[in-house]
């Protein structure tokens, strides 16, 4: 389980800080709500990328492991996406980049399935911004619409404040993989002979 958090500091700082970052701790299990003291153990640490637009750092993500419902939880600082290594400004600048027509440093193929996660994701962006109370169009034009959302994005404060305030939105995140419902296949009208 991933838990996104706030550390409020960037991830240079973040990097330079490594395991004596201020984790949160908890007072219950986010996942099954059982009191953390005895239930909820530090289960060490994990190692990941984080790209901003100068440098890789490699920097620890905590984990705990609830002893109730087995879950472990991660802790994601919020200036990250889940299974991105770019930094979520990184990310936003590069893609506003890229629909301006501008040149961008980096992988090419990386980029190109940047911008294909974001348009497959843009009404979830779009939705969002329609229940945070913006009253919005959608056209058909999908580099249009993406342009709008990225500079709204960019617009919202900081960005990494919209993707706290969109978290779990739609039961996903920004840039993730929408979840959708199981839709048993469709009875064949064929008739086998």
């Amino acid at each position: 389980m991933i838990f996104l958090h706030d550390f409020g500091i960037g991830i240079e700082e973040y990097e330079k800080k490594g395991k004596k970052n201020n984790f949160p701790l908890f007072k219950w299990c986010p996942n099954c709500q059982a009191i953390a003291y005895g239930n909820l153990h530090r289960h060490g640490y994990y190692w990941r990328y984080g790209i901003n637009q100068e440098e890789e750092l490699h920097i620890p993500i905590c984990r705990f492991r609830c002893l109730v419902c087995q879950v472990t939880i991660s802790i994601l600082p919020s200036f990250l996406i889940p299974y991105f290594q770019h930094t979520l400004d990184t990310m936003m600048e590069r893609l506003s980049s890229v629909l301006k027509g501008e040149k961008v440093k980096g992988s090419r193929q990386q980029l190109e399935q940047h911008l294909k996660r974001f348009y497959e994701s843009i009404h979830w962006t779009h939705s969002f911004f329609t229940d945070a109370g913006y009253q919005l169009g959608f056209t058909k034009d999908i580099k249009k619409e993406a342009q709008k959302y990225v500079t709204m994005i960019q617009d919202f404060g900081e960005s990494t404040s919209f993707f706290r305030r969109s978290w779990g939105h739609l039961s996903s995140y920004f840039m993730g993989k929408l979840i959708l419902p199981y839709l048993p296949p469709k009875k064949n009208t064929i008739h086998p002979t």
